[in-house]
């Protein structure tokens, strides 16, 4: 008696293993988004290391301007996640290699809830309080 062997199904639109522009596309997306990202935390960090707790300038140093150093990486990095996400189901619409999108999408939300949690409260310091 011949056994035969049943392979798993495999969705014929996620084209594993083949060359594809939309992957490269989505991976280049992410890279460029979260150094935009990581790039505004280090200027903000910069920008904040020359405050000192005793300076009142309020134009530089005031807890308005911290506030949004420490929510300008987050907000960026938001917004690339969110346009992955829609580049996504754009990209899944027309059948094509989407999940490469996706998996930016997922790795920019990630970054961008590691940016909040650990730069945010660091930035704003005295603004939080």
């Amino acid at each position: 008696m011949a056994t035969t062997r049943s392979s798993p199904q495999r969705s014929r639109d996620d084209h594993l293993g083949r060359e594809d522009d939309d992957v490269r596309a989505a991976i280049r997306f992410a890279v460029v988004a979260s150094v935009a990202g990581v790039g505004f935390l280090v200027f903000a960090a910069i920008w904040v290391s020359t405050c000192s707790s005793t300076d009142i300038d309020t134009v530089a140093c005031g807890a308005p301007q911290r506030t949004l150093l420490g929510l300008g990486a987050p907000a960026i990095l938001l917004g690339g996640g969110v346009w992955a996400f829609i580049r996504t189901y754009r990209v899944w619409r027309e059948q094509r290699t989407w999940w490469g999108w996706q998996g930016a999408g997922w790795f920019l939300m990630t970054l961008m809830l590691l940016a909040l949690t650990i730069g945010f409260p660091t930035l704003a310091g005295p603004a939080l309080g």
